[in-house]
């Protein structure tokens, strides 16, 4: 008698944890039903993004000079770990580098920023462009006029204190 008294206390036991569990998750679903919508209906609707986004490398132009700041040091072809940078330069007879060729292979590109952190100059941002698809591989690898389309307008970089407070003086 035990026994059967028993089983049926489990049996009623684990239907009671049953409907407990079934409340539980309508309670759950009903919470979410008054959140704000998390979706977001692209391409009509675009997400901003954060301060720190890693998307395309580029290389912005300088407002004053309408050059961007590539010396072809080569360092980032370097520091890159899958090999993607191509930079080709020669010098002058000014012993000045000159950057004859500079391309970055997009659809292989992780997107690290390794190429970023050690350019001497800053000349590489990571953008905020992520639209790359592409159906086409060559349309991937990106030029240096292309780099600097991404990259868009370097505002003009400032004097050092030391200079501007002597400019201000002899005025």
């Amino acid at each position: 008698m035990q026994k059967q008294l028993r089983k049926i206390m489990a049996y009623v036991a684990e239907g009671w944890y049953t409907v407990y569990s079934i409340i539980k998750g309508h309670i759950v679903t009903i919470k979410n039903l008054f959140r704000n919508k998390v979706t977001v209906m692209y391409p009509e609707e675009r997400l901003v993004l954060p301060d720190g986004y890693r998307g395309a490398p580029s290389l912005p132009v300088d407002e004053e000079t309408g050059k961007d700041l590539c010396i072809g040091c080569g360092a980032c072809a370097r520091i890159c770990p899958t090999q993607i940078i191509t930079v080709e330069a020669h010098i002058d007879e000014n012993k000045k580098r000159i950057v004859d060729k500079f391309e970055i292979d997009i659809g292989i590109c992780t997107f690290c920023g390794f190429c970023e952190e050690t350019c001497p100059v800053n000349a590489i941002v990571m953008s905020k462009e992520y639209e790359l698809a592409s159906f086409d591989k060559k349309c991937l690898v990106l030029t240096r006029e292309r780099l600097n389309e991404l990259g868009g307008k370097r505002p003009a970089r400032q004097k050092p204190a030391a200079q501007s407070a002597a400019g201000k003086e002899t005025e």
